[in-house]
């Protein structure tokens, strides 16, 4: 398994605080079965989290190296998750913030309470510069708690979701899994900070295997991750309905 959005480089967001916490965390994700990991720590361009690109490149190698030592055997890559801003096209291509990997695939959040207009400009901005935007956790979401078709406006122009793990023991469930029958989720990740939200995938893996089937587990929680850390474009997903037993794919 791979996961795509966590913060567990430590001492620069509101994730882990130091590197003992951050070990443990990994040690945990690699004996449940993460082999790779996307590091995204916040970048927010007014706001407390912004640590830029080239002190985050500094950090990940010696990071990595301290994994290797302890005989963890998990591969990091760099990014973040961006704040939604009217000029984070800018910012990306100054190099100031990172895509996944540096990759053309960004992981982009919003504000939790009010979706203003001005989001879907920033959003088109990042398209027409050739980004792949990535949606994260739209669960969370207020307004998509209330008015969970949503969503749509965001698929409808190409836009792929990422859920968080933790969605598939929440009352929000039912609603992630009418999205992951419609197609609309490429991604399931931990969003992990620290021990009270942890680096695992294990369980959500097995949830999507239970209610739908193995196949779209490995897709969501390994192979479209790959292709983000290898830049490789995403296929669409499949279509399932609702049965009694579950969900059935629609060929």
């Amino acid at each position: 398994m791979i996961d795509i959005h966590n913060h567990l480089m430590f001492k620069v967001d509101d994730g882990s605080r130091s590197f003992i916490e951050s070990f443990k965390l990994l040690q945990d994700a690699a004996e449940e079965g993460i082999t790779d990991i996307i590091l995204t720590p916040h970048y927010i361009h007014n706001g407390e989290y912004r640590v830029k690109k080239e002190v985050l490149e500094r950090v990940l190698p010696v990071f990595q190296q301290q994994l290797v030592k302890e005989r963890i055997n998990i591969r990091l890559y760099l990014g973040n998750e961006l704040y939604i801003h009217k000029d984070l096209d800018i910012l990306l291509g100054e190099g100031t913030c990172c895509s996944l990997n540096g990759s053309r695939y960004v992981l982009v959040e919003f504000s939790f309470g009010e979706y203003k207009k001005d989001y879907d400009e920033a959003l088109y901005n990042l398209k027409i510069m050739g980004y792949e935007v990535i949606i994260a956790h739209p669960e969370r979401y207020l307004y998509v708690k209330k008015d969970p078709s949503f969503v749509k406006r965001w698929v409808d122009e190409g836009y792929l979701l990422q859920v968080n793990q933790n969605a598939f023991n929440k009352k929000e469930k039912h609603m992630v899994y009418d999205w992951i029958a419609k197609g609309y989720v490429y991604f399931v990740a931990s969003d992990a900070h620290n021990e009270n939200r942890p680096c695992t995938l294990i369980g959500a893996y097995q949830e999507v295997t239970s209610k739908f089937d193995d196949k779209l587990a490995k897709t969501i929680f390994v192979d479209n991750p790959r292709r983000i850390i290898k830049n490789q474009n995403i296929d669409c997903m499949p279509n399932y309905k609702k049965t009694i037993f579950g969900y059935k794919r629609i060929d």
